[in-house]
């Protein structure tokens, strides 16, 4: 019994008052992650809720009701005068201890295919952590309708709601949905659709990958128009199928049974005749069209060109949209607009591939759009996103007019910005997140490259400066400072102005294989590192100042061996020393944000 007593008294467990969460649901959360974790083992005796209030810091009833809900569900058990234990049947537990991170060489691996290298960009995971992120799609949180989608969310989840599901199983869309999209989404794009002529995906990319798998086969003629879809074009041609591109002005004619796939960023003003010859080169080559649409973001007084859907006549053309990711809280859903014959086929692959949207979130959309918070909340971004490119725009005219040049279309959120003297933007846009700076390098059907930038996910506060540390890397100017601890003025921090510049701050940099990497310094001496661009390499370790020196030790990473460095700051550029004063590594610190008083 002692014994048991012992290893329940070494459960760490920290509560944090201002988290979204409770503190008693933050503690179920810990409780049963201990649990599948075997921290807790079956059997283990838990303390007393007075313990453990006491312990936590929280009141007793808080423990309580955290005890009383685990030992419903099954987590716990309670013995009569003996206390309460942890269940000796969990459902979910680890029934064995594996080999975690298979060899590189092992027969799985051995089966898969090359993995593609085609320079496609991948986001950070933590690409809000960056000071300065002109990624075009992401989201902040000064756009993000909370409150809204609290709102459609309850709904959806309403007990009259939750009973119906089970009957409505199958592979049918929402029906509440689909009525709210051909009502208000899509005559926003000038389609009138019916019912059987919508399919709803689980995003934009989604629509276009089944569209793909439909339409394209070996030795069929397909011209993409620029800018390309990286991952579209590199699974057109493992189809088979023969990929070009669409000749800017239209000035040959097409293959015969070509599908031209539209990268919704053409950009042509609403009376243009663009769309008609379009349409009138695809009809006289027997071809179809497929229209990538990208939602309109900025409502900035110029007219945006309805969908090519809507000069369609005689069912050559499918429509590939989506809802706005401003009006999101995530990944919206897409949508396919064709032919009904056409939208069954594309259902039954949504079904072989599993991927059929749930129910809730759908039911949850039909709300958000119902109650007209859909359209509200493009008109909210839309301003401010009018002002942040407008602040985008003269940010590179004034630090950048004689080195880029940019361009954008009607409704856009994001400027394409094109080097000159031979600059490639994928160098440019590595080095860039060095310092914090996050661009999407793209690539023209002509070959050259430009940098994309976006304004959704930074607030116009940031644009300037952000823009300011972009222009001193096109201009040549090496980040981080000096190489040489001590040149040209640079002091490393002393011990007492280390601890107070790191503890509680996260780290930003780019390992040496270009990916990613978050480390966190925590107060309490805590290092959590997290690699990759979905947090797929993780480690922890810990941190102590000796001396002038920050020293750093992981469990795994560098071999889980103690180093020690100096540390210098310009800003929230970090410079950090190897023992012989040479500069070994370059990050960009995200100080840690001052906790909202509750009213």
């Amino acid at each position: 019994m002692k014994r048991e007593s012992r290893a329940a008294d070494g459960l760490n467990l920290a509560l944090d008052p201002s988290a979204p969460l409770s503190l008693q649901h933050q503690l179920r959360q810990k409780l049963v992650d201990a649990i599948h974790r075997r921290v807790l083992r079956p059997g283990q005796r838990l303390p007393s809720s007075r313990q453990l209030a006491i312990r936590l810091g929280v009141s007793r009833n808080t423990v309580s009701l955290a005890y009383d809900t685990l030992l419903a569900e099954g987590h716990l058990a309670s013995r009569s005068r003996s206390g309460i234990y942890v269940a000796a049947d969990v459902p979910g537990t680890r029934a064995g201890r594996g080999t975690r991170g298979a060899s590189q060489a092992s027969p799985l691996m051995a089966r898969l295919p090359a993995a593609a290298d085609d320079g496609d960009f991948r986001c950070p995971q933590h690409w809000h952590r960056y000071p300065f992120p002109f990624v075009d799609g992401r989201v902040d949180a000064e756009l993000a309708p909370v409150a809204e989608w609290s709102e459609a969310i309850r709904l959806a989840g309403s007990r009259h709601e939750v009973v119906e599901w089970p009957q409505q199983a199958g592979d049918a869309d929402d029906a509440m949905l689909v009525e709210e999209m051909r009502g208000k989404v899509l005559p926003m794009r000038g389609i009138e659709a019916g019912a059987d002529e919508v399919l709803v995906t689980l995003s934009s990319r989604h629509a276009l990958r089944i569209v793909g798998e439909l339409l394209a086969r070996r030795g069929v003629p397909v011209l993409l128009e620029q800018p390309v879809d990286v991952a579209l074009e590199r699974a057109l041609r493992e189809r088979g199928a023969d990929v070009g591109y669409l000749p800017p002005e239209l000035e040959r004619p097409f293959p015969e049974n070509v599908v031209v796939v539209t990268s919704g960023r053409h950009g042509f003003a609403a009376d243009s005749s663009y769309p008609r010859r379009l349409l009138a080169h695809v009809v006289a080559a027997n071809g179809l069209l497929v229209e990538h649409d990208i939602p309109a973001g900025v409502q900035d007084g110029e007219r945006v060109a309805p969908a090519l859907r809507g000069f369609d006549r005689d069912g050559r053309v499918v429509y590939v949209g989506g809802l706005a990711p401003v009006a999101s809280c995530g990944e919206p859903p897409g949508v396919l607009v064709a032919a009904p014959a056409f939208i069954e086929r594309a259902r039954a692959l949504r079904r072989g591939q599993g991927c059929t949207p749930p129910r809730i979130l759908q039911r949850a959309w039909a709300y958000y759009i119902g109650l007209g918070h859909y359209s509200a909340s493009l008109v909210r971004a839309g301003r401010l996103l009018a002002e942040r490119r407008t602040a985008l725009r003269d940010a590179l005219n004034h630090y950048l007019h004689d080195q880029v040049r940019i361009e954008t279309f009607a409704g856009a959120s994001a400027y394409w910005v094109s080097l000159r003297d031979g600059q490639d933007p994928w160098e440019l846009a590595r080095r860039a997140t060095a310092v914090g700076v996050l661009v999407e390098p793209v690539r023209r059907a002509d070959g050259s490259g430009a940098l994309c930038m976006g304004v959704t996910g930074i607030a116009a506060s940031g644009i300037r400066e952000g823009v300011r540390h972009l222009a001193r890397l096109v201009r040549g100017e090496r980040p981080g400072g000096p190489r040489r601890i001590g040149v040209d003025g640079v002091v490393a921090l002393a011990a007492r102005q280390l601890r107070q510049a790191l503890a509680g701050s996260t780290m930003l940099y780019s390992t040496v294989y270009g990916e990613p990497c978050t480390i966190e310094i925590r107060a309490n001496g805590e290092l959590v590192g997290t690699a990759g661009y979905s947090g797929e390499d993780c480690d922890q370790g810990h941190w102590w100042v000796e001396g002038d020196r920050w020293y750093r030790q992981w469990r795994q990473w560098a071999y889980g061996e103690a180093a020690g460095y100096r540390v210098a700051l310009d800003g929230d550029q970090v410079g950090v020393y190897g023992e012989d004063g040479f500069m070994v590594d370059t990050m960009v610190r995200v100080r840690p944000a001052r906790p909202k008083r509750r009213g």
